[in-house]
């Protein structure tokens, strides 16, 4: 639905469009036509394309459900035995990219102890779970070293 119905030739308007997820996943796209009175382009097609998380990531979860046997093969299994931004890329930047969460360039900017704070014990009421042994997490004192290291050059 435009946010008008009727559009004068090079003003502007807004599209709305819902789109039904139920039982999809992964990227997908919706095509959307725009009927106008232009004899030379009477539609033009929009291409829409949407990333769905599956269902499992759209529940409310507890953080520390990522080191559970469900959620640690994409959250924890990749990262054994690396260090730095081998283990970055391998398990936190499904959720430290650049379009998600805090990205690696703001974690950068955070002074070196506020970071391995939040490394070991998590920040309370959000996603973000203690990765240290001693809060749960599967990190030693190796791999936590190499990601501050990693993090605060």
């Amino acid at each position: 639905m435009a946010s008008s119905s009727r559009l004068k030739p090079g003003e502007r308007g807004r599209i709305k469009a819902t789109v039904d997820i139920r039982g999809r996943t992964g990227v997908i796209t919706k095509t959307v036509s725009v009927r106008s009175n232009d004899p030379e382009r009477p539609v033009t097609l929009l291409s829409l394309r949407m990333s769905i998380k599956d269902q499992t990531h759209i529940g409310r979860y507890h953080p520390t459900e990522i080191f559970s046997e469900r959620c640690r093969g994409c959250h924890v299994d990749r990262g054994k035995g690396k260090r730095g931004w081998n283990l970055f890329r391998a398990d936190c930047f499904i959720c430290h990219n650049a379009g998600a969460s805090t990205s690696l360039t703001q974690m950068s900017k955070k002074p070196r102890g506020s970071l391995e704070r939040i490394i070991r014990e998590g920040i309370e009421n959000t996603v973000m779970p203690g990765w240290d042994e001693k809060h749960g997490g599967p990190l030693d004192e190796t791999d936590i070293e190499s990601l501050l290291d990693l993090l605060s050059r």
